[in-house]
């Protein structure tokens, strides 16, 4: 598996963008429970993308059905593994809900945006 530093670059750049846009509001006027949620919202999503950017990377020069399972099972696996860690954060160790489930709506519709145009890359860049 190869590693493409140019993606995580753009990944890394667009989570530092989102972090130095929401560190002002958030020092001054969220509370600590906010933030908290906040930050785990965000670490769900990156690990989140980092998963799938991984599965693209194995399935990618393998056979259609074979890429199709990996990226389109890996996604519905994903998803499964999020609403459990979800479920986790919320129920046992009390984040705060409203913060979490809106960091996550953000960072998953920016997530979903970076990995569809890295995969539309990856394939005009396919011999």
């Amino acid at each position: 598996m190869r590693i493409d530093w140019a993606f995580l670059r753009v990944v890394a750049f667009a989570f530092a963008g989102a972090a130095l846009l929401a560190a002002y509001p958030l020092s001054e006027m969220a509370t600590r429970e906010v933030a908290g949620g906040v930050l785990a919202g965000a670490a769900m999503s990156l690990v989140n993308l980092l998963l799938g950017y991984a599965a693209i990377e194995y399935a990618f020069d393998k056979p259609h059905t074979t890429f199709l399972k990996f990226v389109l099972g890996g996604m519905v696996a994903r998803l499964m593994l999020m609403w459990g860690v979800l479920f986790v954060l919320v129920g046992i160790f009390r984040v705060h809900a409203a913060s979490l489930m809106l960091t996550l709506l953000f960072f998953y519709v920016l997530n979903l945006v970076l990995e569809i145009a890295y995969l539309q890359k990856r394939i005009q860049l396919k011999p």
